[in-house]
């Protein structure tokens, strides 16, 4: 197991904070493994361990919010990564502060590189996770800052470009 976990910890991800809210509830959860899996419609995976708070509260609710940090936020991903959201109201700290959505109910986080509003799609379990596929029904992006990545455990800043893509 150990193996496989240093194997996959060669992807360089961004990181990204799931939000959802169920009646005054509101919570945010750290996760790097996020990416999108279509444009037409736009869709996003989020994967997340059933035994998280936030997984009980995204099968309920059906949406959630999918804020992808900035580079100057790797403390919001630290504090919302590290606390279980059944002992501590993480948003009572003022660190991580929320911004109001336009579709959904649960708000996003501010001064993020991005932010996408989902509605769940489906619900996969797979492994020990479950892959939550969000149909993206409102985003936000800010094209000045760029995102916090994750590589090894360690965070970084986008650094040198080496070429493009296409």
């Amino acid at each position: 197991m150990e193996e496989v976990t240093k194997a996959t910890s060669e992807f360089a991800e961004s990181v990204a904070v799931v939000t959802v809210k169920q009646g005054d509830k509101l919570n945010a959860m750290t996760a790097a493994w996020t990416v999108p899996v279509s444009h037409r419609p736009a869709l996003v995976v989020v994967h997340i361990a059933p035994q998280r708070l936030t997984h009980d509260m995204i099968v309920e609710t059906k949406e959630f919010g999918l804020s992808i940090l900035a580079d100057d936020q790797m403390e919001l991903s630290q504090h919302a990564g590290t606390v279980s959201g059944r002992k501590v109201d993480k948003f009572a700290s003022g660190l991580l502060k929320s911004k109001p959505p336009k579709v959904i109910e649960t708000p996003l986080l501010e001064g993020c590189a991005a932010t996408l509003e989902c509605r769940l799609e489906k619900a996969i379990s797979m492994g020990d996770h479950t892959i939550f596929v969000g149909r993206v029904v409102a985003l936000e992006r800010d094209p000045n800052k760029k995102p916090l990545i994750l590589h090894r455990g360690i965070y970084y800043r986008l650094g040198e470009s080496v070429g493009r893509y296409y």
